[in-house]
Order: structure tokens, then sequence, then C-alpha cells
């Protein structure tokens, strides 16, 4: 694609979202919302709750906790590293069995969803999403 036509679209396409999202009634805009965060949590399930989806996803795989790094440079020093790779994948092992489990709580959460609580994720910043499932499905 021509750079300059890229560049113009890239300018445009922006301007005429906003104005068709303008019309969206709140009603669409949360119906929209919920349908594209279930969807997502779907997409989420299948790629993190399987073989390998924290321990073999640098983003996501968890480390071990700060309080334990001292006694895991102390193992390693001591050859015995195993021992902190064991557990960290056996802790990886764990969130990637708890995933699916998790996933009627994401469903649950966006069936329950306000109005208000859809433009609190719409206009609410980088983490809005993430804290209203910790909000909703941290109890459960």
């Amino acid at each position: 694609m021509n750079l300059r036509i890229f560049a113009l679209l890239a300018v445009l396409v922006p301007g005429v979202a906003l104005a068709q999202l303008d019309k969206l009634s709140n009603q669409d805009a949360v119906a929209g919302l919920k349908a594209a965060l279930e969807k997502g949590s779907g997409v989420a399930v299948s790629a993190l709750g399987r073989t390998d989806g924290f321990f073999g996803n640098p983003q996501v795989k968890i480390p071990l906790p700060e309080s334990l790094k001292t006694v895991d440079k102390l193992m390693r020093g001591v050859g015995m590293g195993k021992y902190s790779d064991e557990l960290i994948l056996t802790m990886n092992r764990a969130a990637e069995a708890a995933v699916p489990e998790a996933k009627a709580l994401f469903v649950q959460a966006v069936k329950n969803m306000s109005v208000q609580d859809a433009k609190g994720i719409l206009t609410g910043g980088q983490t809005s999403g993430t804290d209203y499932f910790k909000r909703t499905t941290s109890d459960p």
C-alpha cells in the first residue's frame, strides 16, 4: 500500500469510527463491549488454559515471588537450581489448570455488567477492564 494512502487512512479512519460511535446507543455500546469481552475471555482461556499457556509465554509466565529470590540465588549457587525450576514450572502448570475453571466467573461478570460498568471500562484508562474483573470475580 502506498505510504501516503496509509497515512491518510490512519488520520481518517479514527475520525469516522468516533463519528459512528456517537450514533450508538448506550444499549448497543454495552452489548458490543459485552460481546467483545466474552469473546476475549474465550480466546484468553484457550491460549492460557493449556500446557505452556503460562510457562511457555514470557509475557505471562509466573516467576518466583520476590520473597524467594534470595533462596533461589542461594540454591542455584550450590547446584540446586533444578528445584527452583521445578517450583516455577509447578506454579505455572497450576495457573494453566485454573484458567478453564475461571472462565465461568468471567462470563458471569460480563453478563452482570451494567451500563455504568461498561462506561467505566470504556473511559477508565488502560487497566479499567482488569480492575472491573478483579472487583467482580475476586470474591467468587
